[in-house]
């Protein structure tokens, strides 16, 4: 596969970037450890910790047996930024093996991802209506540009706060984003299209760079009033807790 694919992939899941903290927003991931799993000619990447987990699949030439790796994202990417165009990753029972032309890395495989509880859940989950996460139910189904999306979170994101108000109106052909401080004081506001609207109504806040798993194409949002967020893109998924002000 390509060394820009896998990256790209890799980056998504990580989700690096500002997440609130106590009062303040500071610069985080999701977690250090992703789990591949190679079948159907498909590397799946997952990651997760107590609050998302996130999913990335892309297609390699694969023949084999299913197989399951995890490994340290921090210490993959210190070799990516060195490596181009194509790549060929190998695993074996202690290390996973990254070879690009001739340049090659080893790193340690680890034994376990601490989020494997939620990963599972989004791994199996079915997007049939009505969708369910766990045993709650998300009744409001909306479909956007994940550009526009990613645009809104990048403006709202100029307050500084991390946290974010996603707002829709039952009927409507857009949804508002906005953040605010905790003194109200500063505010940012955007809205922007829908390509597909719901009957129901939402309003869920949520602490995490959100444009950094957008992809330039349709992506599907599953949620309502202060229940957890499923996204949704060609390749990828993604569910992440509500933010809940103390």
């Amino acid at each position: 596969m390509s060394v820009s694919d896998f990256k790209d992939a890799v980056e998504a899941i990580w989700l690096k970037g500002k997440y609130k903290s106590s009062t303040t927003s500071k610069t985080d991931v999701v977690s250090n450890s992703c789990m591949g799993v190679c079948r159907n000619n498909r590397l799946e990447l997952y990651n997760g910790n107590d609050k998302s987990a996130l999913n990335v699949n892309k297609i390699i030439e694969y023949e084999g047996e299913e197989e399951m790796f995890i490994f340290d994202i921090e210490k993959t990417m210190k070799y990516l930024k060195s490596f181009k165009g194509d790549m060929n990753i190998r695993v074996t029972d202690s290390n996973v093996l990254l070879k690009n032309g001739t340049a090659s890395a080893r790193i340690p495989k680890l034994v376990e991802h601490n989020s494997f509880g939620l990963i599972s859940r989004i791994m199996n989950i079915s997007l049939e209506p009505p969708v369910v996460f766990g045993r709650t139910e998300l009744p409001c189904h909306l479909l956007f540009q994940g550009t526009d999306f990613a645009e809104a979170i990048k403006f709202c994101n100029t307050v500084g706060t991390a946290t974010f108000k996603l707002d829709y109106k039952a009927g409507e052909d857009f949804v508002t984003l906005s953040s605010e401080t905790f003194h109200k004081t500063e505010r940012a506001k955007k809205t922007f299209a829908l390509i597909g609207q719901s009957d129901e109504s939402m309003t869920v806040e949520f602490s995490a760079p959100l444009d950094k798993f957008c992809v330039d194409g349709i992506m599907h949002l599953f949620c309502g009033d202060d229940k957890p967020m499923l996204f949704c893109g060609t390749d990828r998924k993604m569910v992440i807790a509500p933010y809940i002000r103390a």
